[in-house]
């Protein structure tokens, strides 16, 4: 049995449409990352003053589902970085090599670029999980603490 053979063709990307999708792609990103810091940040300010209660089962389960996104992205991070950075083989001439410097630019740029994006998008999600960590331990020290109360006091938990 043969495996079905698909093909796709794609047309290829201007110099000039690069150039207009970046700012937007760019301010998309940034509007992204701003909103995933805000939600953290509100996130850590919560467990911090112990408005977020969540009973340790949750929390772990949470932990362990946020832990493996963060552990998702690293991966892609990883392997898309060297990906990206390799540099388009459009040719010699100065257009060709502009080209590709811009598309690297886009794709792995220290301020903007899509792996970029990706490392921020790793440290949001290793904040959140520090955040979520630090309100199951606080609950379980609370629980710990009013089981030795109650013990003390010469009742049962």
């Amino acid at each position: 049995m043969t495996p079905d053979v698909s093909t796709s063709v794609t047309a290829p990307i201007t110099a000039e449409q690069l150039a207009a999708a970046k700012p937007v792609l760019q301010q998309q990103m940034l509007a992204d990352k701003a909103d995933a810091s805000h939600a953290a940040a509100k996130l850590d300010e919560a467990a911090d003053s112990g408005k977020l209660t969540l009973d340790v089962e949750a929390a772990d389960a949470l932990i362990k589902a946020v832990d493996t996104a963060r552990d998702q992205v690293m991966d892609l991070w990883q392997r898309a970085t060297d990906q990206l950075a390799t540099p388009l083989q459009l040719g010699e001439n100065p257009v060709a090599k502009a080209i590709s410097a811009r598309f690297s630019d886009l794709a792995v740029g220290e301020d903007s670029g899509a792996a970029k994006a990706l490392l921020d998008l790793f440290k949001v999600l290793d904040d959140i999980g520090n955040a979520l960590r630090r309100n199951r331990d606080s609950i379980r020290d609370a629980d710990e603490e009013a089981e030795k109360s109650m013990k003390n006091a010469g009742g049962s938990w």
